[in-house]
């Protein structure tokens, strides 16, 4: 149990980037724990911010560090190598600054995997199909239903995965009349102008779509601007039998990751952005570049046409991995890394004690 004096903190990304220091200045044995939840960019990318050496020096009074992936992880630390004066122990992944030392590492975040309980309760596949057909007012005869989930962000890459189902009725428009997408954006921000603008855009681009597929009786693309409950959200995944997930730059999208724990009947296919850091623990969903229109349409075709078979198999695979490398997996390896931490603190404190009676 942590003394006044040593308490372990836990930091929570960007919006604290000064915070570590400061509570290192106050609490200099403190074991502190931040995670940052987006992506760390290249040091020449971060070098436009007038303020980086602020951020660095704050970030560098954690005890750890963590990111999603190593990747960015590895980003960090060739930022810091550029813009101060610290010792990089890149085997080690450790970073010496201020006679301090801080552990950079990942730490993949993920979701909590239904229990037993929760699946139970929830409407069984072909409940939920039919009420999502029924609401939206969807011909159910033949119909793929492909569902996307997020904020109206530019980084989640709505406009492209638009362009994307745009594009494959183009090259395979025997799917005109069957294949509908729904988009789920929760507005936010909408004080800013640019995202203000951003919508604007979608909202355009939905209504090019829908004026020039569209039929008497069917709409390709349905933009559902509101936001939607978990509950809502759920019954949507399951009713899919796609879900696309195209950030541009994304930490992790736990998007992903809640549609493959929906589906314990084993079905659905994931299209899955190679820049979300998801695709790194999935590789078993169909991963695409976002900026590719032509490659993420033929993987929504790929998708549309992939036999039951396949899907079984990627499905099982998919939801085994997220199931052991849930969000009590990640918040336990940055727990088991601190109390490592502070017994190696203790000990080398003790033989320092030693050395000098």
């Amino acid at each position: 149990e942590a003394r006044t004096e040593d308490p372990v903190v836990l930091v929570q990304d960007y919006h604290f980037a000064l915070l570590p220091a400061m509570i290192r200045a106050k609490l200099p044995q403190a074991t502190i724990l931040t995670f940052w939840h987006i992506p760390w960019p290249n040091p020449e990318s971060f070098g436009i911010c007038p303020w980086r050496r602020e951020i660095l020096q704050g970030m560098l009074g954690s005890t750890i560090l963590g990111f999603h992936t190593r990747f960015h992880g590895k980003n960090f630390m060739e930022t810091v190598d550029r813009f101060l004066e610290a010792r990089i122990e890149g085997e080690h992944s450790t970073i010496s600054f201020q006679d301090k030392e801080t552990l950079v590492e990942s730490y993949p975040i993920s979701i909590e995997w239904p229990d037993a309980a929760q699946v139970a309760a929830w409407p069984p596949v072909a409940e939920c199909r039919r009420r999502v057909v029924e609401r939206l007012g969807l011909r159910p005869q033949g119909l793929c239903l492909a569902v996307g989930v997020d904020r109206f962000d530019y980084t989640k890459g709505i406009l492209e995965r638009l362009n994307a189902v745009e594009r494959m009725l183009e090259k395979a428009p025997e799917w005109i009349g069957r294949f509908v997408f729904v988009q789920v954006a929760a507005p936010t921000r909408g004080a800013l102008e640019e995202y203000r603008s951003f919508q604007e855009r979608v909202e355009r681009v939905t209504e090019r779509i829908n004026t020039r597929f569209g039929r008497p009786g069917y709409q390709p693309v349905h933009l559902l601007a509101q936001h939607h409950a978990p509950d809502q959200v759920n019954e949507l995944f399951r009713a899919a039998d796609i879900c696309i997930v195209t950030s541009l730059h994304d930490g992790m999208n736990l998007v992903c990751k809640e549609f493959v724990a929906a589906r314990d009947d084993q079905q659905g296919v994931l299209v899955l952005s190679r820049f979300a850091g998801a695709a790194r623990e999935l590789p078993e969903a169909l991963i695409v570049n976002p900026y590719h229109v032509e490659e993420t349409a033929d993987a929504l075709l790929r998708a549309a046409l992939m036999p039951v078979a396949e899907q079984r198999e990627r499905m099982a695979s998919l939801r085994g991995t997220v199931r052991e490398f849930n969000v009590f997996r990640w918040a336990g390896r940055m727990l088991t890394d601190a109390g490592r931490w502070r017994l190696r603190a203790r000990v080398e404190a003790r033989l320092n004690r030693a050395g000098q009676a």
